[in-house]
């Protein structure tokens, strides 16, 4: 069971109880962007653009489910900016999945529920999975780079440059230094 799922049920994780393993999530589908892993992107077959593609389109359905989670943390300037990022994100999957659809590509299917890679209980925790999310999608898109030309390649550096730039807002609101990385949607 999802934490987003517990919390809306009053049912919150409480140290002692068991809980499925990360594991067990990780194996069931109910982690898009796995906890501990980067980049995440498929290590299938070499040069499949719609693989690639599809991968980053699994990493945008979690980050519109995250930034659900995140949102519920944060007041003012930085829940609009949350609102923002989740409108985004939502903008990015629909025209991925409508050109994924209307190609030969494989549509990845979005899940009801993912698992966080952390309880986000105040502003601190939300605003660092904020800059988290931003930080895997754009791995994932940076990953789809080497697979796609033309019109592809040019979305997969467009939305590997929108995280990176959500992601060093986030990391200035958060007040966390430095506010940048040398190479956005690189494995540290």
């Amino acid at each position: 069971m999802s934490e987003r799922t517990e919390r809306s049920e009053g049912r919150e994780h409480m140290p002692g109880q068991h809980r499925m393993s990360e594991r067990t999530e990780r194996t069931e589908g109910r982690v898009a962007v796995p906890v501990g892993h980067r980049v995440g992107p498929s290590n299938g077959p070499g040069n499949d653009p719609n693989r690639a593609l599809g991968d980053a389109l699994a990493a945008e359905y979690a980050a519109v489910w995250a930034y659900g989670v995140i949102g519920v943390h944060l007041t003012d300037a930085a829940r609009s900016a949350a609102r923002a990022a989740e409108a985004a994100h939502r903008s990015r999957r629909d025209a991925l999945l409508l050109q994924l659809a209307e190609g030969a590509g494989q549509v990845p299917a979005d899940r009801a529920g993912y698992a966080l890679p952390y309880p986000v209980t105040d502003r601190t925790t939300a605003l660092q999975l904020a800059v988290e999310i931003e930080e895997r999608t754009a791995g994932h898109w940076r990953a789809a780079l080497p697979h796609t030309t033309g019109a592809d390649r040019n979305t997969a550096l467009a939305a590997l440059t929108d995280c990176a730039l959500r992601a060093t807002r986030w990391r200035r609101t958060a007040g966390v230094s430095p506010v940048t990385v040398p190479f956005p949607g690189r494995p540290a």
